[in-house]
């Protein structure tokens, strides 16, 4: 059974230790700080394929981003973008170096088009990065089971926490709260209903998703379980 592991941003992701390891893990956006925790660094080091998921904009090697590529086996970087809408690839994207050499660069497969929404900023897209992650590792990836921790929709942002795990999109520390960018994300119900749509239509694929959202559906091929460990 080939299993993947989608690690996204959210304050679930602080409990990766209960989310079985697996050889392949793809992460979303910003992670230098996030690596930094320890049990998400002995996660990534426990999987022999990385793939970084990231936007153009969520890049910052002036904050350490860089360095992130040769801690952990890179496989490549995928733009969440499909070729069609993807803005133009910046020269320092394209000289980004893993543990062996210069990290390939792609962008989302056209096979994605079937699944995303048109959105006023682009004519195929998704609701968040870590949708278009999860588009990526089901249609591109091809696994039998997909666990999914760090997806929490920005549910309590402002009324619990930021909706981060490190309060960060990875610019500075703790920039959370400064930042247009850490606050530009489609609503909560959006994303919601993305992925109730796309996960009964893969109904051959079996999810696990690890979640600190008070998120529900009931669906054969989907559990979830909230941050304390509970199923709902």
């Amino acid at each position: 059974m080939k299993a993947v592991t989608l690690l996204c941003r959210g304050d679930s992701l602080g409990h990766i230790s209960s989310v079985p390891k697996v050889n392949h893990s793809v992460i979303v956006n910003g992670f230098h700080y996030e690596a930094e925790d320890k049990f998400i660094d002995e996660y990534l080091s426990a999987s022999s394929n990385v793939t970084h998921v990231l936007s153009l904009a969520a890049y910052f090697p002036q904050s350490g981003a860089a360095e992130l590529y040769k801690k952990y086996n890179f496989d490549k970087i995928i733009l969440p973008y499909v070729k069609e809408v993807s803005p133009p690839i910046p020269n320092h994207f394209l000289q980004i170096e893993g543990r062996d050499g210069v990290l390939p660069v792609e962008n989302l497969d056209d096979i994605n088009k079937k699944d995303m929404i048109s959105h006023p900023r682009y004519a195929y897209t998704s609701p968040s990065s870590g949708l278009d992650a999860l588009l990526y590792i089901v249609n591109q990836l091809k696994p039998d089971e997909v666990n999914i921790i760090g997806m929490d929709f920005y549910e309590n942002i402002g009324i619990v926490g930021t909706g981060y795990f490190t309060n960060s999109i990875g610019k500075e520390r703790n920039d959370h709260g400064n930042n247009e960018l850490a606050n530009r994300h489609d609503p909560t119900d959006l994303m919601q209903d993305f992925f109730k749509n796309f996960v009964t239509k893969k109904s051959n694929i079996k999810f696990n998703m690890y979640t600190a959202s008070n998120f529900e559906f009931e669906v054969d091929n989907l559990k979830i379980t909230n941050s304390s460990g509970v199923p709902i």
